[in-house]
């Protein structure tokens, strides 16, 4: 049996084209060698099968075949392995090639790849930021939490101004905040601050390490203290949780797999402030803050409807704006659907 190829002898990049003869479990072919007075010279090659490495196929691909002086052929015979020596069938490498050769399966495959990669991104990253985030120092958190806040204040980016609200407003509104905690008792480690931004409007949120923003706008939307406070036990349900945190860690973890499926870098490069002002959480962590809001408010004796009222009225005055949505706007469920159990709650104090 006789097939063509290409013959790279390892040193020079040009290929001699060689006529093979398989015989008697050998390769034999001549090749045209070149003598220093210019003259050419056919030197016969002789080859042990068993020394040789044939690679398996790929797909439509030329075949190689490494020889044992790391010499290589190169050929376009498809029959190759037919006329090969009969070796012990390698089942791997028979499946691997039938399922590149078979459009089915290379679709079947690729459905799989995706909705795996989907159910990873979907349930599988939100539990490792979730225990991640429990197993991170809380001195560590902080760290995150300050570093974020001092570069959201940076003029450059143009978040933040400095407050406008008067001291004795500021004072009255920690006092509210901190008489609720010591009526709860669960209120987690906190620092409020208060800032001026014209950027992102009425808002309210949290950072990593108990870091908290309310600004000047969302402040004067609020009828009373006890609107302003509603909310702001809603984002200590978000601090309690460690929620700011893993949503950054699962923002992370979810750019690198996706560094790692595309290799587009540049898909999750912005920073992490930009993160955090476009972060939004899941019904999950949402749905947790809000029951620590309601149940916080319950137990201080704050009336709970004053969550709801100010939520819907700060949703009215975003409609049809071209701001970004507050976050507690911002994600599942729906505001309606947040406002019930605020409005139907009965408070047993007296």
């Amino acid at each position: 049996m006789q097939f063509e190829a290409d013959y790279y002898d390892g040193i020079s990049p040009r290929a001699k084209r060689v006529l093979v003869t398989i015989e008697a479990d050998r390769f034999l072919f001549t090749v045209s060698m070149s003598n220093t007075d210019g003259t050419q010279t056919n030197k016969p090659l002789d080859f042990l099968i068993s020394d040789c490495h044939v690679q398996a196929r790929l797909g439509s691909g030329k075949r190689l075949i490494d020889l044992p002086d790391d010499s290589r052929l190169e050929t376009d015979f498809k029959e190759l392995e037919s006329c090969l020596p009969t070796k012990p069938a390698n089942t791997f490498w028979q499946f691997v090639h039938y399922a590149e050769t078979h459009k089915s399966i290379i679709l079947i495959a690729f459905i799989g790849i995706a909705l795996a990669s989907w159910l990873l991104l979907q349930h599988g990253v939100p539990a490792i930021a979730k225990y991640a985030a429990l197993a991170t120092p809380v001195s560590v958190e902080k760290d995150l939490g300050k570093q974020t806040l001092d570069a959201l204040d940076n003029e450059k980016l143009g978040y933040f101004e400095a407050t406008k609200l008067p001291v004795a407003k500021q004072e009255e509104i920690q006092a509210t905040l901190e008489a609720m905690c010591a009526k709860t008792g669960t209120c987690p480690a906190y620092l409020l601050n208060f800032r001026k931004s014209p950027e992102i409007g009425a808002n309210a949120f949290a950072l990593p390490g108990g870091y908290m923003v309310i600004t000047d706008e969302l402040i004067a939307l609020a009828k009373n203290n006890d609107e302003i406070v509603a909310v702001l036990a809603h984002e200590l349900g978000h601090v309690k949780g460690r929620h700011a945190l893993r949503q950054t860690l699962q923002g992370t973890v979810a750019g690198l797999i996706i560094i790692a499926i595309t290799g587009d870098v540049s898909a999750i490069a912005s920073g992490l402030p930009a993160l955090m002002m476009n972060m939004s959480y899941t019904r999950e962590l949402e749905t947790e803050a809000d029951n620590y809001a309601l149940q916080s408010l319950n137990a201080a004796c704050i009336p709970a409807k004053s969550f709801a009222t100010l939520l819907m009225r700060l949703e009215a005055s975003h409609g049809g704006g071209d701001k970004s949505m507050p976050e507690m706007l911002s994600s599942h469920p729906d505001t309606k659907a947040r406002t019930v159990p605020f409005l139907q709650s009965r408070s047993h104090c007296t």
